[in-house]
């Protein structure tokens, strides 16, 4: 409360002044209007790089952007056809091989007979309706193609160079010629008698490539000009491209091209003149917007002229109004709240001071005049109304130094006896297994899911666990109450936590639990739920609390059975992603889920893969498995550069983050490789949503918008971000400790092992290593992520105390989850960690000596608010 003594002896408000003594100032005049002068300097200020800003925009920026777009999309369209015509020849070599195993193939190769041959070349042909010669020329003796009798029906001298090279092992590609005005092409293949070693042969099949050009038709002529290309480089001579098919017509836009792996060949797209037409902006719509600003600027310079003094003159009535009252003070100029503040401090000081209280420092004492938040109106996040929860909110400074700002949480259930409020966290339930996860308190917990399961018409619940020494126990007490609420269970065992999410879409269930500690110490544990295919979060965990509380409960008798999930998930994964050069890979599993499951999976991938720590061992006896602490991470460092890998990956406990090492043994932070992910998705996919938390890089937004997508900032936490990619349409989200959410060809869920085989199909298809890939990106001064020990019943408190009571003058202010704030030259964070008993900050900056800036103005603020707080930055 703002109280303040009235002088006795004058009479002050806004543009009034009184003073009937002998001492009345005399000769105040005004010598002009300072605001209306003011407010054309502003006018001229505002209109003059306005303009400049729109001449910009119309003449550089937008043409640039637009023809950055155009080569995008034609580079996408280059690459989805270069990939058509790779699986078309992929597919003929691979019937080629399996029709030259078939046993009449075999006889023939063997007996050597022309008859037989004969027979065999006209039995396949029928098997590759798309070829105009088939031919099977069988190896002499001496290892080479039998051409005693002639070319055997070979057209020329290329193709019976291609049989030749073929049957003398080399490895050939498919190559195309021009015949009798006709561009052929042929494909050789040798094949080996699996019983006689001497018996070989070589079947070549040749195309009218025709072929090619109906299926480069199959994009639409309107889309523009695709040419399949073919590339001889001579040793000795310059290098030629001959255009083998095409199809459409283009404008005089840039080519942009695509490599055909296996192949001489390449894709070269030119759009056409609809496609850019339809890309374009209209210019009209510039203008338009141009003169909307405009008038806009003039209308509100002239408002403020208008409105400004009225206003200035009744906020400076409230402040004299309330000098001696005990009433609240709410300001509706942000700009006079610092005033405000110094008044109230400079109050108590002469109150002290008449007290006969030592003089104080100029700077206030620790928690001087700062707001007291009753203990009802402070709890965790997760008793947020959902509303509160999603609303993108920026930081209010309306002063009330009475009761203080923010919105009231409910606590209407606290305080029960031996109940462990601080295991209902904002999106999971979690704590210590042995004392507060016991099997009675499971059996409440699963029946208050079950419950609400079958209130959302959900009757069958897929459930798994992780391998820590207390989840077998935990998964056991949970289905069992699973089924008492008349629930179906289906067990899919130890398993890593997105395996369960897979199950819930791959299955014809969408609601599970997983049992798991995630990152946790190994005395931990707890429980991860999806109700109808989505993660739930703040108020569904408190629904599950307020049923425990209440013990209101379904009943019924269930039934249990078993499903093995991990052949679905490897067989999705397979099919998704393609690894164009096998890559050396170090795999730490930290003794978590993913031991057994992640060096399967790269394994198949074509991976080389050097496991590490990949036993599943619920004591984790190397390694805590919390990725986020880079001392977790050393022993893979070393690992890495030890076997000179392409990178390494570790995953945490239950697998759904991951941490990447370099080559050069560089821990990569998860807003760097969130630039690498968002790069490659929004090259595909312009204009697309890219979601990530107020933990990461504001290098990602630049990053993100510069490539042509839309950057969204959200709340910190697994839930809360699937939430909002759902929300947003997003196709890529990701979160500073590690979750990578894929909403482009993947579920959206957080999946660490899918996030490391998308950076491996990336890595190896763009051919940079990993150290090259991010060596393009800005660099900044920042930290890793740092935790401040707090109690778990006062780190909302205090955050709320934080938000409330600091003054970070003219920063930009975020307050969607915790305090982010962001300067000219860096930024910093403190937020309520919803896992464990901390606060996290983390800090970055253009140098070392501004990230220490930053860090100091945080310590000087929160000090204010409570100098007992160990930072620990």
């Amino acid at each position: 409360m703002l109280k303040l003594k009235r002088n006795k002896s004058a009479d002050v408000s806004a543009g009034n002044v009184q003073d009937t003594g002998a001492n009345a100032p005399q000769g105040i005049s005004a010598s002009g209007n300072a605001l209306r002068a003011l407010g054309a300097i502003a006018l001229l200020a505002g209109l003059v790089p306005a303009i400049l800003a729109f001449t910009f925009l119309l003449l550089v920026r937008e043409p640039g952007l637009q023809t950055t777009q155009i080569d995008n999309i034609a580079a996408s369209y280059a690459t989805q056809q270069a990939r058509s015509v790779e699986q078309t020849m992929k597919g003929l070599h691979q019937r080629i091989t399996s029709a030259a195993a078939s046993p009449l193939a075999l006889s023939a190769i063997a007996s050597r007979s022309n008859e037989d041959v004969a027979l065999v070349e006209k039995a396949m042909l029928d098997y590759f309706p798309e070829a105009i010669s088939l031919r099977v020329i069988p190896i002499g003796d001496m290892g080479t193609a039998d051409f005693t009798g002639g070319n055997q029906g070979l057209r020329n001298h290329i193709e019976v160079d291609l049989v030749r090279r073929t049957s003398e092992g080399a490895g050939t590609e498919p190559l195309s010629y021009k015949f009798e005005d006709k561009w052929l092409t042929s494909l050789a293949a040798r094949v080996t008698h699996p019983e006689i070693k001497d018996r070989n042969a070589v079947i070549i099949i040749t195309l009218d490539n025709a072929r090619f050009t109906a299926q480069l038709k199959a994009f639409g002529a309107d889309a523009g000009k695709f040419a399949l290309e073919q590339v001889y480089n001579p040793p000795n001579g310059k290098p030629r491209t001959d255009v083998i098919a095409q199809s459409g017509s283009a404008s005089d836009s840039a080519t942009q091209r695509a490599e055909i792996s296996d192949t001489a060949w390449r894709i070269a797209f030119t759009p056409s003149g609809k496609l850019e037409d339809r890309l374009a902006v209209s210019q009209l719509s510039l203008y338009i917007i141009v003169v909307a600003v405009l008038l806009a600027l003039l209308a509100a310079i002239a408002l403020i002229i208008l409105r400004f003094p009225k206003t200035l003159e009744g906020e400076v009535n409230k402040l004299v109004a309330a000098a001696d009252k005990k009433s609240s003070l709410v300001l509706s100029i942000p700009e006079l709240v610092g005033v405000a503040k110094q008044l109230r401090r400079a109050t108590l000081r002469a109150l002290r001071q008449s007290r006969g209280t030592p003089a104080a420092a100029p700077e206030p004492e620790a928690g001087e005049g700062l707001l007291e938040a009753k203990p009802a109106e402070m709890a965790s996040p997760m008793f947020q109304s959902s509303s509160i929860l999603d609303q993108d909110q920026e930081e209010s400074l309306d002063l009330d130094l009475e009761l203080g700002g923010g919105d009231l949480l409910d606590t209407s259930i606290v305080g029960l006896p031996g109940f462990p409020e601080h295991i209902f966290r904002a999106y999971d339930i979690r704590g210590n297994a042995d004392e507060e996860l016991t099997d009675d308190f499971v059996t409440q917990i699963g029946k208050a899911i079950g419950t609400m399961a079958q209130d959302m018409g959900e009757q069958t619940l897929i459930v798994g666990c992780d391998g820590r020494n207390s989840s077998p126990r935990i998964k056991s007490a949970l289905i069992r109450a699973l089924m008492e609420s008349g629930r179906d269970v289906i067990d899919i065992g130890l398993v890593p936590t997105p395996l369960l999410y897979f199950a819930t879409r791959h299955l014809d269930y969408g609601s599970g639990v997983m049992v798991t500690g995630s990152h946790n110490p190994k005395e931990h544990n707890g429980l991860k739920i999806v109700l109808n295919q989505q993660t739930i979060a703040a108020g569904g965990i408190q629904q599950i609390r307020d049923r425990v509380v209440e013990g209101n409960f379904s009943s019924g008798n269930g039934r249990m059975t078993r499903e093995d999930i991990v052949p679905a998930y490897l067989d999705a994964v397979l099919q998704d992603i393609a690894i164009a050069v096998p890559l050396k890979i170090v795999l730490d599993a930290g003794n978590g889920a993913t031991g057994e499951v992640a060096p399967q999976l790269f394994d198949e991938l074509g991976c080389e893969i050097i496991p590490l720590h990949c036993k599943i061992d619920g004591n984790f006896p190397n390694h805590a498995p919390d990725t986020s602490n880079e001392a977790n991470l050393a022993e893979l460092v070393a690992a890495v550069q030890e076997a000179n890998a392409d990178f390494g990956v570790a995953f945490d406990g239950d697998g759904d983050r991951l941490a990447v090492v370099t080559a050069s043994g560089r821990i990569i932070r998860s807003d760097v490789l969130m630039m690498i992910y968002a790069q490659d998705v929004v090259s595909r996919n312009p204009g697309a949503d890219v979601v990530f938390d107020v933990k990461c890089s504001r290098n990602l937004t630049e990053l993100i918008t510069r490539n042509g997508g839309r950057p969204v900032l959200w709340k910190t936490g697994h839930a809360f971000m699937k939430e909002k990619m759902r929300e947003t349409g997003a196709l890529l989200g990701g979160e500073f400790s590690g979750h990578m959410f894929f909403g482009e060809r993947w579920y959206g869920f957080d999946d660490g092992m899918y996030a490391a085989a998308r950076l491996a199909e990336i890595l190896s298809t763009h051919g940079h290593s990993l150290d090259e890939s991010i060596s393009q990106f800005p660099e900044s001064v920042n930290t890793p992520e740092i935790l401040v020990p707090v109690d778990e019943d006062y780190k909302f408190e205090l955050m709320q105390n934080i938000i409330s009571n600091t003054d970070f003058g003219a920063a930009k202010i975020t307050t969607m989850d915790g305090l982010r704030v962001d300067f000219d030259n860096g930024w910093g964070l403190i937020r309520a960690s919803n896992t464990g008993p901390n606060l996290t900050a983390r800090f970055e900056a253009d140098t070392a000596q501004n990230l220490e800036s930053i860090k100091d103005e945080f310590r000087a603020q929160i000090a204010l608010v409570d100098p007992q707080i160990e930072l620990g930055f």
